[in-house]
């Protein structure tokens, strides 16, 4: 499931998106008695027929007892003069009856693109619909079923979920609540042509943003799992340096950024090779630890933990950069069991980065990306088999970001995503046969936008 929020203004674009794998079908509802037609409740507020400018939600006029609640699959009903039900056991009475409908609907349109779908409704009697906390159709009067007594639109992104809220209420005679949707760009409301039942594919009683680790992403994932082994103390200063460093076998460390001593490389220009695991052509190897500082500019950083198929994995990598205008490939893998983790973590405080980070095959994999500056380039791909998790963050002021993630394979995937620049190419794939998660949030302040697209499936 998902929602969106969108905020748009001539120079700034604001992009809240919260995804999870649809479990679509059904929306919420429950039903009241209601004393008085066109009852006082949430905003907008209406009486009888006119808009009043404040009201008090705390205690709406006219509402009484809850009849009951339940689930529904389509907003098509045209009960008439009978009982009004929601295809079960359940009559709520022919008069006198309110329904407040709650759950998550999802734009119809194209994945990834922005358009707009207009809503026309066949109403006896009032209706309120809000899409994404914004006031779509309001409508709450006493009326008689018409085509179309009510009408509205919303623009949003095609594939996304967004959070929905319909009031609908019935005082005596004919009761139909009939809400129709179109994408073709016509709204014409003088034809019942081209307008569709609404699709219950399209409706989730709740939506996922439980995206975890945090609570301090776990303590750093448990202080990198506790650190042990060999280590190697390195401290470097100067420009132009190219180190290599080989570590065969298992429990080998490179240590650092307070996994407690030093490995630091201070300068410009310098190269950095490190590969950790089985480096030879047979042998054991896993359990391998990196934890790295790099101050300067012109960096390049190439680590690789975990070569060969008898790499047993539960490798970590946590790498702090200040400078700019670095070029880091980092990967993590193993073909060991699927009880091995991988961990990385990299915080950059630079700019014009080009970033490429594979954490691959077996077990589950955590990943934290920090940037804190502008015209980043990233690529970022999770996948095998176990859970996959990771957490992004750039942060500019005026210069572009573009970022490739994808999450596949089989286990779970979830993705935390924070995204700030003046121009932003963002594109998430997740692909496997279980839970697909994700958090966005986006601020664009290109006037001609940003590009966000977002694809999940088997």
């Amino acid at each position: 499931m998902k929602s969106l929020f969108v905020k748009l203004s001539s120079i700034l674009v604001l992009i809240l998106l919260f995804q999870s794998k649809a479990w679509g079908g059904s929306l919420n509802y429950e039903v009241f008695a209601i004393t008085t037609y066109a009852p006082m409740l949430e905003a907008p507020c209406y009486n009888n027929y006119s808009y009043l400018s404040t009201c008090n939600n705390s205690s709406p006029t006219g509402v009484g007892v809850s009849q009951g609640t339940g689930t529904l699959s389509s907003l098509n009903y045209n009960w008439n003069s009978g009982q009004i039900n929601f295809g079960g056991n359940t009559n709520y009475g022919s008069e006198q009856r309110m329904v407040v409908i709650t759950g998550y609907w999802q734009h119809p349109g194209t994945t990834g693109q922005t358009s707009t779908v207009h809503f026309a409704g066949r109403n006896d009697d009032g209706l309120i619909v809000n899409i994404n906390n914004t006031s779509v159709v309001s409508d709450w009067a006493q009326q008689g079923p018409t085509y179309w007594n009510s009408s509205g639109s919303f623009s949003g992104v095609g594939g996304q979920w967004y959070p929905i809220q319909i009031n609908w209420y019935e005082w005596g005679g004919s009761a139909n609540m009939d809400l129709h949707y179109r994408i073709d760009g016509n709204n014409a409301l003088n034809t019942t042509s081209g307008w569709l039942d609404m699709n219950n594919s399209h409706f989730s009683t709740s939506v996922s943003v439980n995206i975890t680790p945090t609570s301090g992403q776990t303590t750093i994932i448990n202080t990198a799992k506790s650190a042990t082994g060999n280590g190697v103390k390195l401290n470097v200063d100067g420009d132009n340096n190219t180190i290599n460093i080989e570590q065969s076998g298992e429990d080998n460390f490179i240590i650092g950024t307070d996994w407690s001593s030093d490995a630091t490389v201070t300068g410009n220009n310098n190269t950095v090779n490190i590969d950790q695991g089985n480096i030879t052509t047979s042998g054991n190897s896993g359990n391998n630890g990196i934890a790295l500082d790099i101050t300067g500019s012109t960096n390049t950083l190439n680590i690789s933990q975990g070569d060969y198929s008898t790499d047993t994995g539960d490798h970590r990598m946590w790498i702090d950069v200040d400078g700019s205008t670095n070029t880091l490939t980092l990967q993590q893998r193993n073909d060991g069991t699927t009880s091995s983790e991988h961990f990385m973590s990299l915080d950059l405080d630079s700019s014009s980065n080009v970033i490429t980070m594979q954490q691959l095959n077996d077990g589950d994999k955590f990943l934290f990306l920090d940037v804190d500056n502008g015209n980043n380039t990233v690529d970022v791909n999770q996948s095998g088999t176990g859970e996959h998790y990771l957490d992004i963050s750039l942060d500019t002021g005026s210069y572009a970001h573009d970022v490739d993630i994808s999450q596949t394979g089989s286990g779970d995937h979830a993705a935390r995503v924070q995204l700030d620049g003046y121009s932003t190419d963002f594109d998430l794939l997740q692909q496997g046969s279980t839970d697909q998660d994700y958090f966005i949030d986006m601020t664009c302040g290109a006037q001609a936008g940003c590009t966000l697209s977002t694809s999940q499936g088997n």
